[in-house]
């Protein structure tokens, strides 16, 4: 679905970067929470106010409609501050047997075109939401030049409880869905994309990406997120792999596994945050270490107790634009300033807008 505009004339970028987010939001369905509270009003109001304006595009997880007017009100809210243009998973009733996949994206300027997947179901509670993955093609057009275009996906996939081991069934399903991505962007890419024309790829696709190895462990007992991020897990590995097309040994999953999630097609893709920073950050479940050395969780109100401290890096913007320089318009597009936005909440009862951290990217488009 997507907003309508009345407004004919040529909408252009108010500068010549676009700022992306993505942030899985945590606004589940009613009557469900973690703790006390998950504050899930109070938390969209801070949304609206504080976060939307900073952004030209927003792209939600855990943004359900499921029996609730929320999503509702953040789109009206949305198109008040200038996201006059949308996309969103499409809403479930009882008789589906599902809730929708709790997927937004939000845009100042125009969605020309846009297309959804739904994964095959997922395992235990995600079983119940049809989780997949969400395309937007919004129009980028610089004053005096032709519009040129951000194929932009967002996805939120089969999730573990608990500690994971790369041959359990979750991660399986999660590889396979990540591979049905792999089929979307084969399909989609050639029917939409122009040579130099970026694609992005956003959301949280709770694969891991850390290992959680100490490199020090004798002289600091605990997990550091810069020096012990450094290293890429077997699943964040074969995450890039799948999404790539390259495809994975099958026995990664264990003796008796077949599946190699092989695409027809390679498409190259960059972890940006891993390549900007260097290692890869917490994006869920981060801790804090007082001047006593004390480690305490980050965040207590939204996340649950098992998932306190477990220092996930499943929060991701990947890119792809390898013929960046041919683009028929003149226009070139590159990926800037990408980093971690925890979206703290200050004077809040919720310390943070989510029990996830926000990704945030510009997009420069140069002449």
């Amino acid at each position: 679905m997507q907003l309508a505009s009345t407004d004919t004339a040529p909408v252009y970028l108010a500068s010549p970067k676009l700022r992306i987010l993505t942030q899985n939001i945590f606004m589940r369905p009613p009557l469900i929470k973690n703790n006390k509270s998950d504050w899930k009003d109070a938390r969209l109001d801070y949304l609206i106010e504080h976060i939307l304006p900073n952004y030209d595009v927003v792209c939600l997880q855990e943004m359900f409609e499921f029996a609730s007017s929320r999503r509702s009100r953040l789109l009206a809210a949305a198109e008040k501050l200038g996201f006059r243009f949308y996309v969103a998973s499409q809403r479930q009733f009882l008789w589906n047997v599902a809730i929708d996949g709790g997927l937004a994206i939000l845009s100042r300027y125009p969605i020309v075109a846009q297309d959804s997947l739904v994964y095959q179901r997922g395992m235990g509670p995600d079983w119940i939401p049809k989780k997949g993955v969400l395309y937007a093609k919004i129009q980028a057009q610089l004053a005096d030049h032709e519009p040129t275009h951000v194929h932009l996906f967002t996805t939120h996939t089969q999730a573990s409880y608990g500690e994971v081991v790369i041959t359990q069934p979750d991660v399986k399903r999660r590889l396979a869905q990540l591979f049905e991505f792999h089929e979307f962007l084969e399909r989609i890419m050639p029917k939409h994309r122009a040579a130099g024309e970026p694609v992005v790829l956003t959301g949280d696709f709770n694969v891991d990406a850390r290992t959680h190895e100490l490199s020090d462990p004798d002289r600091v007992p605990y997990e550091r997120e810069v020096e012990d991020g450094i290293k890429t897990s077997d699943e964040g590995a074969a995450m890039m792999s799948v999404l790539q097309g390259h495809g994975i040994d099958p026995h990664l999953l264990g003796p008796s596994n077949t599946d190699a999630f092989k695409g027809k097609t390679v498409i190259e893709l960059h972890d940006t945050l891993r390549e900007r920073l260097g290692y890869h950050p917490v994006t869920f479940g981060n801790i804090v270490v007082d001047t006593d050395g004390t480690v305490r969780p980050r965040e207590t109100v939204l996340t649950t107790r098992q998932d306190n401290m477990v220092m996930h890096s499943i929060d991701f913007v990947l890119w792809h634009n390898p013929d960046a320089d041919t683009q028929k318009h003149g226009v070139t597009a590159h990926i800037t300033d990408v980093g971690v936005t925890p979206n703290f909440t200050p004077g809040q009862p919720f310390t943070q807008i989510s029990d996830h951290y926000g990704v945030s990217a510009e997009i420069h488009f140069t002449a």
